[in-house]
């Protein structure tokens, strides 16, 4: 029995930027080295740890035999379980809470049942097209099942929701993500998931932004909502709405906001949870965002540096959901103001449209886009540069309609071929034109004003 049994934990980084953790140990008077795995295999120094205490224990017991080396079967002799569970292991640490909900239960739900007992070796084209259109007829027998009044529901009784194309194709993202592990390994030639022949044809969604406008209304909304509600239901609808809209927070960077992070004397918010590198940030706020949080810090007097600017009534922050909820009912209570007042409903309203709105302003106002991006935490500037698109299309808008009425006013009035009840529907600006127009056979000198992009916007008289 050895009773002062000691050893040690080496790390080694190895030409592929893994990490390879080893134990050393003495035992029957000998040293011994165990290698353990990399840290893409799941391992990491407190788990290395526990391994060594483990074999430390049994030397001293004096029940210690060297382990039988580990018989690792290449990648394409793995059943899918076995090698997703693996890729998975290794990859869960690296990803956010969220993500690692949304990933499970593709994994769970939807290509486990499917691929788990395939060798990775039989996952071909054939077999991921099996898949897709296995999902199809399943969506369609829960539309089905739906319309006839016996929806099909779940383990815990709640009604089975049909999936869209979009929700397929994420499913067969992640299927390509752990294949392409597999054929670095050598246990696929090539990845039988990737390739837009894969998959399913989707709508791209049509993602709205407030107008200037609108946004004051939502935000007199929520005011008026704060101020007609009792001091302890007073839940900061305004500034909450503020924060998002005039400065591009995600959702989830608001409810893990705390006090500490608001530089008020810098007009600063410090972002340092954020879902990329790029998230963790400074934030520059605007002199009326500073007002708002003084204001909503002064309603509630006293506070904590480390409480969550956004706090529940038990002090713990919110979550995404309960956000969308409290902006939806502001919406909704904005809807039914502009409904009485006999205008149109605002567009649809979620966390993640005040955000596009924040980047539409600023691109308007005539903010650099590499300032912009690091405003919003942005690391690729496609989603930025698609906003900017937008916002160039709605500047190009009065231009276009100037353009537009000019060559309408190249049309003489007096021309049979236009009823009378058409003249008389035509802007007071284009008939003024058409009238001098009048009797001329032929067009101006010139021709007709052309729409330019470029061209100097000026105010219609």
């Amino acid at each position: 029995m050895d009773k002062r049994a000691r050893g040690e934990i080496r790390v080694r980084e190895r030409n592929d930027g893994e990490l390879n953790y080893t134990i050393r140990f003495r035992a029957n008077g000998k040293r011994h080295s165990f290698s353990l795995g990399t840290d893409r295999e799941g391992w990491t120094h407190r788990k290395a740890e526990r391994k060594l205490e483990d074999v430390l224990a049994q030397v001293r017991a004096g029940v210690w035999k060297p382990e039988e080396p580990e018989r690792r079967d290449p990648a394409g002799d793995q059943t899918f379980h076995e090698f997703a569970s693996r890729w998975w292991a290794a990859k869960k640490g690296e990803t956010r809470p969220n993500t690692q909900l949304d990933y499970e239960w593709r994994l769970r739900k939807h290509l486990l049942p499917f691929f788990a007992d395939l060798m990775i070796a039989e996952i071909d084209v054939d077999a991921v097209e099996r898949y897709r259109e296995e999902k199809v007829i399943e969506r369609e027998k829960v539309r089905a099942a739906a319309a006839a009044g016996t929806p099909f529901r779940d383990k815990r009784g709640q009604r089975r929701v049909p999936l869209s194309n979009e929700s397929i194709n994420k499913t067969l993202v992640l299927l390509a993500n752990i294949l392409d592990s597999a054929v670095e390994r050598g246990g696929l030639e090539t990845n039988p998931a990737r390739g837009k022949r894969r998959r399913l044809k989707a709508p791209r969604p049509v993602r709205r932004v407030l107008e200037p406008d609108e946004l004051v209304e939502l935000l007199a909304t929520a005011g008026e909502m704060d101020r007609s509600k009792r001091r302890d239901r007073q839940i900061g609808r305004r500034p909450m709405i503020a924060v998002m809209a005039k400065t591009g927070l995600r959702v989830t960077e608001l409810c893990l906001l705390r006090w500490r992070a608001v530089d008020v004397h810098h007009e600063r918010l410090i972002i340092e949870e954020a879902k990329t590198d790029a998230g963790r940030r400074q934030v520059d706020m605007t002199l009326d965002v500073v007002d708002e949080l003084n204001a909503w810090r002064a309603h509630q007097g006293i506070v904590d540096l480390d409480a969550f600017v956004f706090a529940t009534a038990s002090g713990k922050h919110r979550d995404k959901d309960n956000v969308r909820t409290v902006l939806g009912r502001v919406v909704k209570q904005a809807n039914k103001q502009r409904t009485a007042s006999g205008r149109a409903a605002l567009p649809p309203v979620v966390p993640h449209t005040l955000r596009r709105t924040y980047i539409s302003l600023m691109l308007e106002a005539g903010a650099p886009l590499h300032y912009v991006m690091d405003q919003v935490g942005h690391e690729d500037s496609k989603t930025t540069l698609e906003i900017y698109a937008q916002v160039q299309k709605r500047l190009s808008r009065p231009q276009v309609k100037r353009a537009f009425e000019a060559l309408l006013a190249e049309t003489d009035l007096d021309s049979p071929d236009i009823p009378a009840e058409a003249r008389g529907m035509m802007s007071s600006e284009t008939s003024r034109s058409a009238k001098q127009r009048s009797g001329r056979k032929a067009k101006v000198a010139g021709g007709p004003q052309k729409w330019a992009p470029n061209a100097p916007s000026t105010p219609r008289g």
